[in-house]
């Protein structure tokens, strides 16, 4: 099969021969879904057959509002609203099955639309993913001052950062604090739902390197409505559509695919849109 060609599995298009492997072969995949289907009461909301992720890389999720992207993010980590239900397989290969809910937990790091950090100081945010591990102050600190500089910040605090207050630092910087907090926790999973949606450009440059990143080890699900940064971060894009007054999933490609031969006509439709091409 050639990279322009593409496979279709009960009405989803998975187009590249490096997706195809991820089906081929699983020991290539870092996340296996099957026949996921998420409930608001007795409506079904979002749909997905089947999908695999690699190990590592920037995953780009795409498509219109409404569609579940937000939603299925939620569902990979456990964190959906009290009101919503799932069922199917969520197979992640670093989770055991015997893990309980916290371990599992643990696995993942949530960035946000709206930076999520706690009224408190630097210091008391980060110690948080730290809570547990037993180590010496000096320890400690070396090992949040090292999460500061891979998302950094620690050039942009002052030498008494462990005192200043989160919630004093710009959007951008909270944001990356939360990155950091993400990566204390040694999370092989990050999930970012338009975490840039609200900042600068300047500031948005900056989570996208980190995001780019973070995908060389470890497995990046990214929401975004931005096509051009889809294209500058992510090594795979997914689209999800409104189909019969429910999200579903359409397409799984690698990117460079995606922007260059879409194998969906949703996918096709919405690359238009958005670019007026």
């Amino acid at each position: 099969m050639t990279a322009a060609q593409s496979f279709n599995t009960n009405n989803q298009n998975f187009n590249n021969e490096h997706v195809q492997l991820l089906f081929d072969d699983p020991s290539c995949c870092g996340m296996t879904i099957r026949d996921l289907s998420i409930h608001a009461k007795k409506k079904t909301i979002l749909t997905v057959d089947e999908l695999r992720f690699p190990k590592n890389g920037v995953v780009a999720i795409m498509g219109p509002s409404g569609s579940g992207k937000s939603t299925f993010l939620k569902a990979m980590s456990e964190l959906m609203d009290e009101n919503l239900t799932h069922k199917g397989l969520i197979d992640i290969t670093c989770i055991d099955a015997a893990d309980d809910c916290e371990s599992i937990c643990s696995h993942f790091a949530m960035v946000w639309q709206k930076p999520t950090v706690f009224p408190c100081s630097i210091w008391d945010n980060l110690k948080v993913p730290l809570r547990k591990r037993k180590m010496a102050h000096k320890e400690w600190r070396e090992q949040m001052e090292n999460a500061l500089e891979k998302v950094g910040l620690m050039n942009e605090l002052d030498e008494d950062w462990a005192k200043q207050r989160a919630q004093r630092l710009s959007g951008g910087q909270q944001q990356r604090l939360s990155i950091a907090m993400g990566l204390l926790k040694d999370s092989s999973i990050f999930l970012f739902d338009e975490p840039t949606s609200a900042l600068d450009p300047i500031s948005t440059e900056k989570i996208e390197r980190i995001i780019r990143d973070l995908g060389q080890s470890k497995l990046v699900l990214l929401v975004t409505h931005s096509l051009g940064q889809a294209k500058r971060v992510s090594d795979y894009s997914t689209m999800f559509h409104n189909h019969d007054d429910k999200g579903a999933l359409c397409e799984f490609s690698s990117s460079e695919d995606f922007f260059r031969s879409p194998a969906s006509p949703q996918s096709r439709e919405f690359i238009m849109q958005e670019t007026g091409v």
